[in-house]
């Protein structure tokens, strides 16, 4: 085989290193990756600096999905257990005595009389060493009333589990206009449960009575509900945006006597903007900070902050 004498001189020359630059040229060579690197580094201090900023995040509540589902998934399991093998006479009269309430409710009677018997019925099931199976009964009337608000999203008619089991939930819901134009319940199926469940609580008075109380992650996507649907929100006017934040104002404080990792002082300081208080805005930012000199919401709050001291509400 012949060799080809310019193939190896011209692998020869694209190996061979270029000239070292001489003088002042030098202590440029390398500028451009120096350039970016200074370049990061100003843009990251720039956006690290507090900037007056209009306030427009309201933190939600947390959710942990995969304990949601798990909790779900059990309840149904529950409810499918217990129907299976049914539950004793004296259970089954606070069922029934929870459906008279409802009655009672929805045809707006006076329920002093449902209230004294379910508390007497209650009162059997504790005599008999059977509270435990209140959980049963609770699973399967839960299941019941999800089925009946969905039949209520298709039909847009009342049916009588939804009526008997909420009482007065459908008339709640439309009067704070919980339902979409599309006549579906604008909560997802584990909002679903923790209203019915709280309900359910409220009406044999143990809400804070373990284990019918709500879990944290229960009342977070309880409170997550009500801060983004809140209750006496009946319109858009301007009035009527004003009572709604007034009302999460009072959400956020309930938020906060359950769940401590929820940054409520930032939320109330979003609030009172938008209710066009800057003082307690203010004050609300400062308190923030005060905690939490830094994360997640701290370059927020310094932002937020900035704004209300410059006197401009809420647009």
């Amino acid at each position: 085989m012949r060799r080809e004498p310019d193939v190896v001189k011209k692998a020869q020359e694209a190996s061979e290193k270029p000239a070292p630059l001489r003088g002042f040229r030098r202590h440029l060579q390398g500028y451009e990756l120096g350039l970016l690197t200074v370049s990061i580094v100003l843009t990251c201090a720039l956006l690290a600096l507090p900037r007056a900023s209009l306030p427009m995040t309201l933190p939600l509540p947390r959710i942990d999905r995969a304990e949601a589902e798990r909790r779900a998934s059990s309840e149904r399991e529950r409810a499918r257990r217990t129907e299976a093998t049914g539950l004793p006479y004296e259970v089954r009269a606070v069922g029934e005595a929870i459906r008279h309430f409802g009655q009672s409710v929805n045809q707006g009677l006076d329920t002093e009389h449902d209230r004294d018997d379910l508390r007497e019925r209650l009162a059997n099931v504790v005599a008999k060493g059977q509270s435990a199976l209140l959980l049963d009964l609770r699973a399967v009337q839960t299941q019941y009333f999800l089925a009946a608000l969905s039949q209520f999203e298709r039909e847009r008619t009342p049916n009588r589990d939804l009526q008997e089991l909420g009482a007065d939930f459908l008339s709640h819901a439309q009067r704070n206009q919980w339902f979409g134009r599309d006549g579906r319940f604008l909560a997802d199926e584990a909002t679903r449960r923790v209203l019915f469940q709280l309900h359910w609580a409220n009406l044999i008075e143990k809400r804070a009575v373990f284990p019918f109380a709500p879990t944290l992650n229960e009342w977070r996507l309880y409170y997550r509900f009500l801060l983004r649907h809140p209750e006496g929100a009946l319109g858009s006017g301007r009035e009527d945006e004003s009572s709604a934040n007034a009302a999460r104002v009072r959400v956020v404080n309930a938020l906060s006597r359950k769940d401590p990792d929820y940054p409520a002082l930032f939320a109330k300081g979003y609030l009172f903007d938008r209710l066009g208080d800057a003082e307690a805005a203010a004050a609300s930012y400062r308190a923030h900070l005060g905690q939490h000199e830094s994360g997640e919401y701290a370059l927020l709050a310094r932002n937020y902050l900035l704004h209300t001291l410059q006197g401009a509400g809420p647009e």
